[in-house]
This record gives structure tokens, sequence and C-alpha cells, in this order.
């Protein structure tokens, strides 16, 4: 392991998935950066995808990258569970900010890192957030940004939504602040974002892309019975979220892409009417 200060630590949830995996390696290894990186990897997948996981990663980075890579299994750790695997990884983590870029996920360009270093230097204090828009992207032909590029007041914006957390540079010290909890289900991510908003004593907003991100993750795709039966009868989720995850539930699988299209309409809307 290298020895060195982090500016940014990037924490990376992956199971037994190579190719999105291997799309947030390709990622991390083509940004263009002057300051020192720690990756975590917090793996879940059995012991022979681990292990190849691995070889891909040692073989692909050099020092020439300013970049240290932590590999775990969260298996060895007796860690299940997103949200349990998050709350490790922030703690775990030894650079000055923290981002979550999970399997799959992907920064925008070779230079958005660089971007988002840029702005943390215009942070004194130690409770600082940064964030940018994300290219939402539903498939080749379906894509829209989030917060929108119309959008005038970002301030008005925060009061009723969050950032996608894959854009999102936090400082450490506030990230560790608050926990991930899972009596929320798939959505504990929006309340942790949610208390990161609020407690934050400085936030600077990059307007312009800094991350890509796919909607083929769990939060994304068409909810089970099992799980909407979870969240309907979890009272620690508010009735608008329960009433989103049931719109989604009631669209056939075959046109689920309706869902999203309404999802980009909705965005456009809000950053109008804001």
């Amino acid at each position: 392991m290298l020895k060195f200060n982090f500016q940014i630590s990037i924490i990376t949830l992956t199971k037994d998935d190579n190719l999105k995996f291997l799309r947030t390696l390709r990622s991390i290894k083509k940004q263009e950066k002057k300051f020192n990186v720690e990756w975590i990897i917090i793996d879940g997948s059995n012991k022979k995808k681990f292990i190849k996981n691995k070889n891909e990663i040692t073989k692909n980075f050099s020092k020439e990258d300013k970049i240290s890579i932590n590999h775990i299994n969260s298996k060895d750790l007796n860690i299940n569970g997103i949200y349990p695997c998050m709350n490790y990884g922030k703690k775990f983590s030894k650079g000055k900010y923290i981002i979550f870029l999970n399997s799959g996920d992907k920064f925008y360009n070779k230079g958005s890192l660089e971007l988002f270093f840029r702005n943390s230097l215009n942070i004194d204090n130690q409770f600082g957030l940064i964030f940018g828009q994300a290219k939402i992207i539903a498939n080749n032909k379906l894509n829209w940004f989030f917060p929108g590029k119309r959008l005038k007041n970002i301030n008005k914006w925060l009061r009723y939504f969050e950032p996608n957390h894959q854009t999102m540079l936090i400082s450490r010290k506030l990230a560790n602040r608050f926990d991930f909890t899972k009596k929320y289900n798939l959505i504990g991510d929006g309340y942790w974002k949610r208390k990161i908003i609020e407690n934050a004593d400085k936030v600077v907003y990059i307007q312009s892309p800094v991350i890509k991100f796919f909607l083929d993750g769990v939060s994304s795709t068409k909810p089970s019975k099992k799980l909407i039966g979870d969240i309907i009868s979890n009272k620690n989720i508010s009735y608008i979220r329960k009433i989103i995850f049931l719109i989604k539930f009631i669209f056939p699988s075959r046109i689920f892409f309706v869902y999203f299209l309404f999802q980009k309409f909705k965005s456009n809307l809000i950053d109008l009417i804001i």
C-alpha cells in the first residue's frame, strides 16, 4: 500500500458482476489528477469472482496513477447488506473527502475527479459538501441531467430533492456523523443524504455533469411484491415515497421504460418551475 495523505477516498461496492465493476474501474483509471486517491472496494462476491476482480484491479494501475487500493471481502468481515457495507467503507476511509462510486457507476469524463478536487479547495471547514449534476442514462436514446441545466435556484431545489449520492463529494468528518440505516429499505440513502445536506456548514454546487448514472441498479428497476409490502408497512417511510414505489410497481415490465419517461418529464418540469 502506498503511504501518503489522501485527498479523496472513492468507495465502491460490488457483488458478482465483473462487467459493471470493470466499467467503474476503467472510469477511475482514466481520471487525470495530480493528487492522491484512496480506492476502497468492498466485495460481496464469492471467492472465485473476488480473486478475479483483485487480479483485474492490480494489473490496471501503476504508481503513476497516484492511487492506493484496498480490496475487502465483506464476508470475511461478516458484513451483509448495502448499507452496512457503505457504513464500513466511510469509517475505514482515510481521505479528507469521500465519494461513493458503486459498481457500474462512472465519472462523466476524465476531468471529473479533478473538478471535484478544485472545488474542495474552496472549503475551509470540516463539514463541507460538494455536488454536481448526474447524467441519468435509461438507454441509448433516453437520458437527462439531474439537477437540470435550466435550474436557476439550487438552494430552493435542495429543499425538496437530494442529488444522486454518486455526485456528492462529502468531507469525511461530515459523512461519519451519520450512518445509513436499514429501516428505510432501499431508499435509506435518501434519508442519509438529507441529513448530510441539512448539517453541512458549506455546500458547493458544480453546475456541470460529474457522473454518468445508469438506471440498471436495484433502486431503478421494477420492485417486487415483497419489497412493496415491506415499504408500505414501514412507518419510517413517507407517503410520497410509498406512492412513488407503487407507481413503479404498477407499470408492466414490458413498458417499464414509460416510468423513465415520466421521471425525465418530472425532472425537466421541476427545473422550469424552480
